[in-house]
C-alpha cells in the first residue's frame, strides 16, 4: 500500500477506484449467487459420508475445518444427487444429516439451509462499491481540475 502512495494522485486515484471495483463486484456477486441458492433452491438434507481436514491450501481459503460431502435427498424425495460437496469449511465433522439447498438436480455443491452467509460478502461489496463511488467522485473532480488548468496554460505552438 505505501507504494501506490509513490503515484502521482489522478493515477492514485483511478487505480484505487479500479481495485474498488473488481473487489466490491466479486464480493457482492459472490454474495448474490450464495442468496440465490440458499431462497431459491430446492430444500432437503445432506447425508454427510466424506469429511477430510481442510488445513488451509488454496482450495480451502486458509480456512481450518473441515471439508465435506455427500449424498442430498430432497425434501419431497423426488431428487436425490449420489455426491455433493458441502459449501464453505464446517467447524467439526457434522454427526447427522445436514440441512441444504441445491440449485438443482444436476447440481455439486450443496448450500447449509438458512446459514446467511451470503449476508456479509453481499454487505461488504456494497460498502466497497460505495467507496469506490465516492473515489469515482473524486476522479471526476480531479479531472475537471485539470482540464481547468489546461484551458487557463495553453500550450504554445
Amino acid at each position: 500500500m505505501f507504494l501506490i502512495r509513490l503515484l502521482p494522485r489522478l493515477p492514485r486515484e483511478i487505480c484505487l477506484a479500479v481495485i474498488g471495483l473488481i473487489g466490491g463486484v466479486f464480493l457482492a456477486g459472490h454474495g448474490i449467487v450464495q442468496a440465490h441458492a440458499e431462497l431459491t433452491g430446492m430444500p432437503g438434507t445432506v447425508q454427510v459420508t466424506d469429511c477430510r481436514r481442510a488445513t488451509g491450501a488454496w482450495s480451502d481459503l486458509w480456512e481450518d475445518g473441515w471439508a465435506c460431502a455427500g449424498s442430498f435427498e430432497s425434501d419431497d424425495h423426488s431428487v436425490r444427487i449420489p455426491a455433493v460437496g458441502i459449501d464453505g469449511i464446517l467447524t467439526s465433522p457434522p454427526d447427522k444429516p445436514l440441512a441444504a439447498r441445491v440449485d438443482g438436480a444436476s447440481a455439486r455443491t450443496a448450500t447449509k439451509d438458512s446459514s446467511g452467509r451470503w449476508k456479509w460478502p453481499a454487505l461488504t461489496g456494497v460498502v466497497v462499491l460505495a467507496f469506490t463511488a465516492w473515489r469515482i467522485r473524486s476522479i471526476r473532480g480531479l479531472l475537471r481540475e485539470r482540464r481547468a488548468e489546461g484551458a487557463a496554460n495553453p500550450v504554445p505552438a
